[in-house]
């Protein structure tokens, strides 16, 4: 999904999943997503979706929210093409997610 979007790659020390974070670049919380996963050195893709035109970016979100079903918070984590998905930023559920 999404495949033709550039997201930005973080390489780290450890791949648990393939993980895609659909970000804003203004958000708090979309920040501490992504710093926890550059301090567990967790490799992810990352996209800031502000960034993208109008057009696109209305376009992506309904594209997520057909596809999981789930009402469109920002950090949008998709694990595994979609076996899992995490809406928000909660250090626990990352925890889980990413470091078990």
């Amino acid at each position: 999904m999404h495949k033709n979007l550039e997201f930005a790659e973080v390489e780290g020390e450890k791949e648990p999943c393939d993980i895609r974070i659909y970000a804003l670049s203004t958000c708090g919380f979309c920040r501490r997503a992504l710093a926890f996963l550059r301090n567990n050195k967790i490799t992810f893709r990352y996209i800031y979706v502000d960034q993208l035109s109008y057009d696109l970016r209305q376009k992506v979100k309904r594209d997520l929210m057909a596809k999981f079903e789930e009402r469109i918070g920002f950090p949008f984590a998709v694990i595994d093409g979609g076996e899992k998905v995490l809406v928000g930023f909660t250090e626990t559920k990352y925890e889980e997610a990413f470091l078990q």
